[in-house]
């Protein structure tokens, strides 16, 4: 009987345990679920969050490599040739007043290629004629020479700035748009001033193009690596910058498939002229040769020497200080 009694009692004290714990159970899970909820509230802010910074750090991304990758080579390339355009009109605009036997009376000039005799004998000089009018300002120096020149060049409804000798703030010129380069120079769209000439044959010097001396080794040897850096650059296999004016180090090796010996060299200082992507002309100096022997290659049409002249003429020709490299 006392046995009965306390099986009795254990089995009545475990059922109101469990009924207890059952209310506490249902009270502890309401609880747990609202604390649940609460959490999963946080969580799912986190995570918009996180996915909101993740796209966030995926287009910038997108847009470093869209800048790095083959969209940037195309800016570079376009502002490059839109560069070339300028190395060409500046040129050109030399020999225009070089056969007239006159200077410029005047410091700065804003024209087009489809505007007076200037522009026009651009247009049929540079390459030019299936192209869009490109608009242009020219600078001279203190004696009337043509001496910089900025251009805009239009790609696909975009415009790119190009630059040939020294002319201030191109660094920040070539970023922005033509508007901006015209309101910087004080200009108005297509209000061209036109070019205002007086007689002058002194400034000019007529000396005749030297001809290439097959019996100077220096000489020969420069045009060599002339042509080497451009088909390094044109062809070349090695993951190297594009620039305009550069070093390519003596202990760098030449990796385009040459049909000729590259000679000795040491560091070899150059400017390169693209058109596009090619390189379309090459001046070089060996830094461990002197200055007069200018290697010179118009890529496939010969070599000019760039008469007469030493490497330091044909930077300030360019506009370019000695040891200043400029990457485009």
């Amino acid at each position: 009987m006392g046995k009965r009694t306390f099986l009795f009692g254990l089995v009545l004290l475990a059922a109101v345990s469990a009924s207890g714990c059952k209310s506490s159970s249902e009270k502890t899970g309401k609880e747990d679920n609202s604390t649940t909820a609460a959490e999963e509230t946080t969580a799912a802010e986190k995570t918009t969050a996180a996915e909101d910074t993740a796209s966030a750090e995926t287009t910038t991304r997108k847009k470093k490599k869209e800048k790095s990758g083959m969209r940037g080579y195309l800016e570079k390339s376009r502002k490059a040739r839109a560069s070339s355009y300028a190395m060409s009109m500046l040129h050109e605009a030399e020999f225009f007043l070089l056969d007239k036997e006159c200077v410029a009376d005047q410091d700065i000039l804003y024209s087009c290629t489809s505007e007076g005799e200037l522009g026009k004998y651009l247009r049929e000089n540079c390459l030019l004629k299936d192209d869009n009018d490109i608009e242009f300002i020219m600078m001279f120096s203190d004696k009337g020479v043509p001496d910089r020149l900025i251009l805009c060049k239009e790609y696909d409804d975009d415009d790119y700035v190009g630059f040939c000798g020294d002319v201030k703030d191109s660094d920040i010129l070539s970023d922005v748009k033509w508007s901006e380069v015209l309101k910087q120079y004080g200009f108005t769209k297509g209000e061209y001033t036109g070019l205002k000439l007086k007689k002058d044959n002194t400034v000019y010097t007529t000396e005749p193009r030297r001809e290439l001396d097959l019996e100077d080794e220096d000489m020969l040897e420069s045009c060599i690596l002339a042509s080497s850096i451009g088909w390094e650059f044109n062809r070349g296999t090695s993951d190297i910058p594009f620039y305009l004016y550069g070093k390519w180090s003596k202990d760098a090796p030449f990796t385009a498939d040459f049909d000729w010996e590259v000679p000795e060299h040491g560091d070899i200082e150059y400017i390169l002229v693209f058109n596009g992507f090619s390189v379309s002309q090459v001046f070089c100096w060996d830094t461990e040769r002197d200055k007069k022997y200018v290697g010179d290659s118009d890529m496939g049409f010969g070599y000019t020497n760039f008469i007469e002249k030493t490497w330091d003429d044909v930077l300030e020709y360019y506009g370019y200080t000695q040891g200043e490299y400029v990457e485009y």
